[in-house]
């Protein structure tokens, strides 16, 4: 049951608030409305809801969120805050796609990329098909809400047997004035057969307001398609971003997905995979930095429908002063699934006695012919390594960092790209230099 009638509603208006896409047929009506009355249906979630034990939203029902204007705010892209990556970009601001900043003109041969609101006004069938798909929103209060109100996003077509070298960039820029606003932006992914691409999104803020980015992006990968998906979380640290990602693959299907999160006061990056196919290799990872007053959730669901397919997902955090963070992973293996290989890792290091991780992986087997493993596991600093550096005459500030750094340069070795493996190492050094700052600062 809803916990606060009065802030969900308050919630529910402010995301309804927002301008319909396109021509609003009367299909795109009915999806809007659905979200509606299923997000009525369900609530605002509580730590009694088992999806969210870990997480509270309470903090959200004391903001008064307005909708964007209708027009799209002329911001500058912040640079120093996206990944640096030389691709094909899609700009938008709180969550409206900014036409005249967005490369949707003169793309490479088997790429298309359509407002999505012309794809809604045009009926486009991919997309239709996608929003129509109650499943998605099934018993997901957040992404009911974010259908509730979709305020912009593209149809990104990627055609049979292409293959787009350069990668799409999808910056999306969350930003706030007199009041904080709420926006929904929804991306929609169709990979063709045997096609090969790379989509990297930046999710960052302008500004010290306050402002709630609440997400939905669907990826369907055709047969024997190779997709690279990647993921830089760096909202202003007076944010809220709930991100969810729904994937699923065909046959033969290659499919990775990194997320890195480092910005934001709450963020939760959940993403649900169905690899209906076989023979499927399927990998999320991901690196979590969480400091003062911040709160990073990784959930993820991965579906096993059919047999002889693998799955990877490997996390690491660090959580420095009062930072928490949180992994939620489960593995459904359905019974027709035999031979399923699963593995599930998530590795936290508590750099101070007020930081918590909370880890909860999760088995569900029905196949009896599987190989499937998880585990969790929390450390602090090795003390016999910082010795060593101290012992050759580096500050211990500056080790720690060197230690840090190192454990989670690791984790990027799961990025296949090197450019995006490179934009991702230049934040983590960003964090540390932000973090050294601080220590500097407390002495």
């Amino acid at each position: 049951m809803p916990n606060d009638m009065a802030n969900d509603n308050a919630l529910l208006k402010a995301f309804s608030a927002a301008a319909p896409l396109g021509g609003a047929p009367d299909w795109y009506g009915a999806v809007t409305a659905a979200g509606a009355a299923r997000f009525e249906s369900l609530g605002l979630p509580t730590n009694r809801t088992e999806a969210w034990k870990y997480t509270s939203l309470r903090s959200l029902g004391s903001i008064a969120f307005a909708a964007p204007s209708a027009a799209v705010e002329a911001v500058e892209i912040p640079r120093d805050s996206v990944a640096d990556i030389k691709g094909i970009e899609i700009v938008l601001v709180n969550g409206q796609l900014d036409e005249s900043r967005s490369t949707l003109e003169n793309l490479p041969a088997g790429l298309a990329i359509t407002p999505l609101a012309k794809a809604v006004e045009w009926g486009n069938g991919v997309v239709k098909s996608v929003l129509e798909d109650e499943s998605a929103i099934d018993g997901l209060p957040l992404a009911a809400l974010s259908t509730a109100g979709i305020t912009g996003g593209v149809l990104i077509e990627i055609a049979r047997n292409a293959e787009i070298a350069k990668p799409v960039h999808i910056i999306s820029i969350g930003t706030a004035g007199d009041e904080p606003v709420a926006f929904a932006p929804r991306n929609v992914v169709w990979v063709g057969a045997n096609a090969k691409a790379t989509l990297v999104e930046s999710h960052v803020g302008v500004g010290e307001s306050s402002y709630f980015s609440n997400s939905v992006t669907h990826v369907t990968v055709g047969d024997e398609a190779v997709f690279h998906h990647y993921k830089l979380q760096n909202e202003a640290r007076s944010a809220y971003h709930v991100a969810m990602t729904h994937v699923t693959c065909g046959e033969k299907v290659i499919y990775d997905n990194f997320a890195l999160s480092c910005g934001a006061k709450l963020a939760r990056n959940e993403i649900r995979g169905k690899l209906d196919g076989s023979e499927i290799l399927y990998a999320v990872n991901g690196v979590y930095m969480a400091a003062a007053n911040q709160h990073h959730d990784n959930t993820t669901f991965i579906e096993h429908a059919k047999p002889n397919s693998q799955s990877r997902e490997i996390y690491k955090g660090v959580l420095d002063e009062n930072g928490r963070g949180v992994f939620q992973g489960k593995i459904l293996v359905q019974r027709p699934a035999q031979k399923t290989d699963g593995y599930q890792m998530n590795r936290a290091l508590l750099l101070s006695r007020k930081a918590e991780i909370d880890s909860k992986p999760e088995l569900e087997i029905y196949a009896d012919d599987v190989k499937c493993s998880h585990g969790a596991t929390v450390g602090e600093l090795d003390d016999n390594q910082l010795f060593y550096l101290k012992a050759r005459g580096i500050a211990e500030h500056d080790a720690r960092n060197m230690l840090i750094e190192a454990y989670l340069r690791d984790a990027l070795e799961e990025i296949r790209m090197e450019s995006v493996a490179e934009a991702f190492g230049a934040k983590i050094t960003d964090w540390l230099a932000e973090r050294a700052k601080r220590e500097d600062a407390a002495q």
